[in-house]
């Protein structure tokens, strides 16, 4: 028989949840049984800040030789462009390609952050043709220096 119902769950991490299981009674008691062996959503949570935390430290160190110009949009694409940034410049300072220097240059020269945002699912491969694309459509040259208009 299809069931909706409320129980309170005492999860791994100790806790106890009031959780609103919906099915049919088997259904029902195993979503229960699996509830018992997680953590609670307040742990999961606060585990999931500390992780993001010490990822972001860990990128932050693997690019701080990195002069990082300052982004441009709205303040909370800013912010949210700025975690991207440092994430995608870590990503290619330690990936095993030998042109990682060269890669981080180019993307340097990105200052938009509704690009960053944009484009932040994308291979590395791609996110690399398209970081080369953003800048010729600008007319930025790809080797750093400056257009023949600027």
């Amino acid at each position: 028989m299809f069931t909706i119902m409320e129980q309170q769950i005492v999860h791994a991490c100790g806790h106890e949840q009031v959780h609103v299981i919906y099915g049919f009674d088997t259904q029902v008691a195993r979503k229960a049984r699996w509830l018992r062996t997680t953590k609670c959503r307040a742990c999961f949570v606060a585990d999931k800040k500390v992780e993001q935390t010490e990822a972001a430290a860990r990128d932050s160190t693997t690019i701080a030789h990195l002069d990082l110009p300052p982004l441009t949009g709205s303040e909370r694409q800013v912010t949210w462009a700025e975690t991207i940034r440092i994430n995608r410049l870590a990503k290619l300072m330690t990936s095993p390609h030998t042109s990682a220097e060269a890669d981080c240059d180019l993307c340097l020269r990105i200052y938009d952050a509704k690009w960053w945002i944009d484009h932040r699912d994308l291979s590395p491969a791609d996110f690399l043709i398209q970081a080369l694309r953003h800048l010729q459509i600008a007319g930025m040259p790809a080797n750093g220096q400056r257009s023949v208009a600027a």
